[in-house]
């Protein structure tokens, strides 16, 4: 069954969602109870996800620079991108285990940072720009992460000026279809409290008016 992406991060703006009545022939607001959340992706199908709506979901997080140029490279490494722009390798780890995938993928990234200009090339011809020994940015994916792990990010990018962002993703079944919400778990947005992923996304598409309608 095809999984897509419900909105972008739930801390901001998500696209208008409007349900088609047949019967009537009219547009309305899905209901809030038509939206039932589930359990995330197991960690082989978020990243066979991930990988296979790459566009998709970078646009999601913010980060649309970020192209995908290998997928399991080498063992530890789940996903390898570049951001062209910035001559940047970007380490894309999927959490199943918060704790254990944050180090798995500092693993991965010291391993990609050990790559001579030959090896690199060899991965992706894109990758000929990047620079041997510099340090990948890591992005990591999971279904949540909890308080320790991210001070442990936090301690990392503060105090070591390592370049990470963390990403959580919660499934929503809206009728026959599925949906994946996309919330930023680090760096944390300011001044937005956390809440439940079918209630912010059903707020948000509810409290914005169809498409041509000025908002008041």
């Amino acid at each position: 069954m095809p999984i897509g992406i419900a909105a972008r991060s739930l801390t901001e703006v998500p696209p208008i969602m409007l349900r088609i009545d047949e019967s009537s022939k009219t547009l309305v607001a899905p209901e809030a109870a038509a939206f039932v959340t589930e359990a995330p992706p197991a960690r082989d199908e978020l990243l066979t996800l991930v990988c296979g709506g790459w566009d998709a979901f970078c646009n999601e997080i913010g980060q649309p620079h970020l192209r995908l140029v290998a997928a399991a490279p080498e063992p530890g490494v789940d996903v390898l991108a570049f951001d062209g722009s910035a001559g940047r390798v970007a380490v894309v780890q999927i959490a199943e285990d918060p704790r254990a995938a944050l180090g798995a993928a500092l693993v991965a990234a010291g391993q990609v940072a050990g790559w001579h200009a030959q090896r690199l090339a060899e991965v992706h011809a894109d990758l000929q720009a990047a620079v041997p020994g510099d340090s990948p940015r890591i992005v990591l994916v999971g279904g949540g992460f909890d308080a320790e792990s991210v001070a442990a990010m936090d301690w990392l990018v503060r105090r070591h000026g390592l370049e990470l962002s963390a990403y959580q993703v919660q499934t929503l079944r809206f009728g026959a279809e599925r949906l994946l919400s996309v919330e930023r778990a680090y760096p944390a947005a300011e001044a937005v409290p956390a809440a439940d992923p079918a209630a912010a996304f059903f707020a948000q598409v509810s409290s914005a008016p169809p498409p041509g309608v000025p908002a008041a």
